[in-house]
């Protein structure tokens, strides 16, 4: 695999060698085919060729940013966005996203039809506030959020606290593990949840949904809406999750004994461990005590919400009194051999539960599935975002009617030939049976991911070996991943530093 070049281009067809690559100018696009490179607009050359689906997937690393276009007789292309983000630690983020955002906002003209937003991770919605200036260009006709963002549902709000309980109690881990001197598991778990922990209001993921929100014009969707005609187009978009349904959608990992997806996983006998469903739990009763501690609180030196001992209720630089008492304990307790203290042990579940949130977030994933052609016959795209087991197995007894046409769950499955591959290829956000060897006319699939900045983020085979290989027996030679640049590809595909496009 070669690094990505700095211009957009089209590749050789699929099976046909390219033994020398003629370098290309930093200013003019060179389209690769079987005659002579030409000069102008690679991607007009490759779109006007076309006359179906757009699929342009962002390069900026771990992270989603697709901008879906369907092609109108006489109008414009619609234009459907979804989601827009990188994940926390990314190098240099604020100037990666706003170039994302910079060629979104050109490209589109500066309006897109929809903007959906698929749930609430850092990696999926960062670029609307660390480019703040260049999303304000972009204008924005409707925004579609999932029914989990609905307040006069009774199981968005349930899920909401459920989700808010976790949180909070991986903020107070996080300052206790700071205060005990191991910000290294801290920005970890922060890596893990896929969420700021601690962060300024205006920097948190909830800052940036609402930013997007604000735009006006949303819709709850669910997966009992009718399909969404697209105007002047003989298409639509079906919303597939997240399931209505409360044992679903808080199904989040597979079993050990009939695993669902790729490669060796924990089991899912169990949403939360124990340790985790304890701290999700407790709460501190009347006295102030956390029953989720092991010690009772006379037994512990108590410490404020910025890690300094908090033994008295004046401000702890105040008084000679305090300073000889902090002086013993930082002399005699917070300095020396670690294994003396066990204050920060019971943290270790910590990490557990910022797992657990960050794959019931997941399965809180809005999917979509666009269906260009005739309804029950037309091809399908399928967009799962994150989601994880419970919201896939919902969709084996999803269906709907259109115009007479009874379209279910396996037969969309069945249908698609374009699948944007959920979490960056993890292990736990595809599914076998009820997935991918369901997908009899899959020709491409891309993976936004960065296997590097993974790997430094300790989060395992991601993509995962395994299923990449399932995939390529699907559509051989057509398994996209954002961070290499594969040197044979079907003409219907166009590279650039910033992007990967195929036209379907």
């Amino acid at each position: 695999m070669k690094s990505p070049s700095k211009s957009a281009r089209t590749v050789k067809a699929r099976g046909t060698l390219s033994k020398t690559r003629a370098k290309p100018s930093a200013q003019t696009p060179v389209q690769h085919s079987s005659s002579a490179p030409v000069e102008g607009d690679a991607r007009a050359t490759a779109r006007d060729a076309s006359a179906g689906v757009t699929v342009r997937v962002y390069r900026q690393g771990l992270g989603d940013c697709i901008l879906v276009r369907v092609k109108r007789a006489g109008h414009d292309d619609f234009k459907l966005m979804i989601d827009c983000g990188v994940a926390l630690g990314t190098q240099d983020a604020g100037k990666i996203m706003t170039r994302v955002m910079d060629n979104l906002v050109v490209d589109t003209q500066e309006k897109v039809d929809v903007l959906a937003i698929t749930h609430e991770h850092w990696d999926h919605l960062s670029g609307f506030t660390q480019a703040p200036d260049s999303f304000a260009k972009l204008g924005v006709g409707a925004v579609w959020v999932a029914w989990t963002e609905d307040p006069k549902d009774d199981l968005a709000n349930q899920l909401r606290t459920e989700l808010g309980a976790a949180k909070q109690k991986l903020v107070a881990c996080a300052n206790a593990l700071h205060a005990v001197g191991d910000g290294a598991t801290a920005e970890m778990m922060e890596d893990i949840a896929l969420t700021p922990l601690g962060a300024a209001s205006s920097a948190s993921t909830k800052a940036a949904f609402d930013k997007v929100k604000a735009r006006g014009n949303v819709r709850i969707c669910r997966p009992s809406d009718a399909p969404f005609e697209i105007p002047d187009a003989n298409a639509r978009i079906y919303v597939l999750g997240p399931p209505h349904d409360p044992k679903l959608i808080r199904k989040i990992n597979p079993s050990t004994a009939n695993p669902e997806t790729y490669g060796l996983v924990t089991t899912g006998i169990r949403a939360l461990p124990l340790g985790v469903a304890v701290a999700l739990d407790s709460r501190d009763d009347a006295s102030g005590q956390d029953t989720a501690a092991p010690f009772h609180a006379r037994w512990k030196i108590p410490l404020d919400g910025k890690g300094r001992l908090a033994l008295f209720d004046k401000p702890s630089d105040d008084g000679d009194d305090w300073r000889k008492i902090n002086n013993f304990f930082q002399e005699n307790y917070f300095a020396g051999a670690d294994w003396r203290r066990i204050d920060g042990e019971w943290l270790g579940s910590a990490t557990e539960l910022a797992l657990a949130l960050q794959s019931c977030t997941n399965n809180t994933s809005l999917v979509l599935a666009l269906e260009a052609g005739e309804p029950g016959k037309g091809d399908v795209l399928l967009f799962a975002a994150d989601a994880q087991i419970g919201n896939w197995e919902s969709w084996q007894t999803w269906a709907c009617e259109t115009n007479g046409v009874k379209v279910t769950g396996p037969d969309l499955l069945k249908r698609t030939i374009f699948y944007k591959v959920g979490h960056h290829g993890s292990h736990n956000a595809t599914l076998k049976g009820h997935g991918v060897e369901e997908m009899d006319g899959l020709k491409a699939a891309i993976i936004p991911v960065d296997e590097a900045e993974a790997k430094k983020k300790h989060w395992g085979s991601m993509p995962l070996p395994d299923l990449i290989a399932a995939l390529e027996k699907k559509a051989p030679g057509m398994v996209l991943r954002t961070d290499q640049e594969p040197v044979n590809l079907a003409t219907n595909v166009v590279i650039d530093e910033k992007y990967f496009e195929v036209i379907l």
